[in-house]
């Protein structure tokens, strides 16, 4: 087992390394097209346009069963904002639930076969055939959403079809960005962050929730022949039969949640590049997913016995804090010489696989 006060981060280029990937290593699908830049969002029509009514109540009932934070933290944005970050929200839980829903491995393959064929008309301008997938190809259309972007969190789908026989730090990295980074890439345009140099916080506030996430949810990993904690952080624990080790999957845990904090402080960096609208929003989601990861840490990480949740009464005083920070002074952010060494790593990281991954800044 590593020591603890071992470093994570690759010493040569003071970043997670990523250049080994034996876990992860499928690139991303390609499209023909980028999208150069990202540019105003264009409030709708007033009708909706056809079929959008259906989408956005679908969409709705989505990020409700699935996400109890996200969805309070998405109640906070106006209502033009709020349907789009749900309608996005909604097709990548239709790109989760395609692989993890599935009925067999075959099937989540011909998903991901399927969903990738999408993407490429939306990228080429032709109509995809899911319904999901049109919801995308709207937001595409109406506000430049990063296709990039979109075959990455793909991609991370597909790396979850055959898990790795190992799966170290560098692999960590590179599926919280493609599930969760990747997301935080999408959601830029609809919430009115239009400067790409802040790209890589976005990316980072999202890799920071995903490994909230990772660490949460150990249990319904390992059921599901899961784990995404590190080889060199739990003496090579790999999911098999039997119960997981309990103090291999503490330690994995604690230093999840370590990391994770040096990609918070990064995002959180770069909260002033967001519409004032959007602003609180993004606030409550980083505070409540934080708050996961505390609530973890008294609880001396046993993930094994409990699930960990932040209640309703929590998340409205993580409301109050936020809308408090809002109305301090603002001050330079977005500047990586005002983090510290973590944040600072963690920023160049994110930036480094928003590149590998077509996304430029």
């Amino acid at each position: 087992m590593s020591s603890p006060d071992s470093s994570p981060w690759e010493k040569s280029s003071g970043r997670f390394s990523t250049d080994e990937n034996p876990g992860c290593s499928r690139e991303p699908l390609r499209s023909r097209d980028r999208i150069p830049a990202i540019e105003p969002a264009v409030d709708p029509e007033p009708d909706g346009g056809p079929g959008n009514a259906d989408a956005a109540t679908a969409a709705r009932e989505s990020i409700r069963r699935h996400s109890r934070s996200f969805s309070f933290a998405s109640r906070l944005l106006p209502p033009a904002k709020r349907s789009d970050v749900e309608q996005l929200y909604a097709w990548c839980r239709w790109c989760d639930d395609g692989v993890d829903a599935a009925a067999s491995p075959a099937a989540a393959a011909a998903f991901v076969d399927d969903a990738a064929r999408d993407l490429r008309l939306i990228a080429d301008g032709r109509e995809p055939a899911a319904t999901e997938s049109r919801w995308l190809a709207t937001l595409v259309s109406r506000h430049q959403v990063s296709i990039p972007a979109a075959e990455a969190l793909l991609a991370g789908m597909q790396s979850d079809l055959v898990p790795a026989a190992d799966f170290h730090v560098a692999d960590l990295m590179r599926y919280s960005f493609r599930v969760a980074g990747a997301v935080g890439v999408l959601m830029c345009p609809l919430i009115g962050l239009r400067d790409r140099r802040f790209l890589p916080h976005a990316a980072a506030l999202g890799m920071g929730m995903q490994l909230t996430n990772i660490a949460r949810d150990v249990a319904e990993d390992w059921r599901r022949s899961r784990c995404y904690l590190p080889v060199e952080w739990t003496d090579g624990l790999r999911p098999h039969g039997a119960a997981p080790d309990a103090e291999r999957v503490r330690s994995g845990v604690r230093r999840v949640l370590d990391v994770a904090e040096g990609f918070y402080e990064a995002g959180d960096s770069g909260f002033s590049a967001f519409d004032a609208d959007a602003l609180l929003a993004v606030r409550a989601a980083s505070s409540i997913y934080r708050a996961i990861g505390t609530r973890i840490r008294r609880r001396g990480y046993r993930v094994l016995e409990e699930r960990a949740r932040v209640t309703s009464l929590e998340k409205l005083a993580l409301f109050s804090r936020a809308v408090l920070k809002g109305m301090m002074p603002a001050f330079v952010v977005g500047n990586s010489g005002t983090l510290d060494a973590a944040a600072t790593q963690s920023l160049a990281t994110a930036r480094d696989l928003l590149l590998e991954h077509g996304v430029s800044t």
